[in-house]
């Protein structure tokens, strides 16, 4: 039942097509300790009169 049609006669993918080894993997995940961060946010990141708005406990 091997052919070299890589799909069969309605479209749909063939098991025994052929290999897909032959692609590029993608990289290899991070170490999460070498991962650089990128969404910390810091109240200091908003004007003074937001923080002081959105202090609903009234700390300080």
């Amino acid at each position: 039942m091997s052919t070299d049609e890589k799909r069969g006669p309605l479209g749909d993918a063939r098991p025994d097509s052929g290999s897909t080894r032959d692609i590029t993997p993608s990289l290899p995940p991070e170490k999460p300790e070498d991962r650089e961060n990128v969404g910390i946010v810091t109240p200091e990141d908003y004007p003074l009169e937001d923080r002081k708005k959105a202090n609903v406990a009234n700390q300080d």
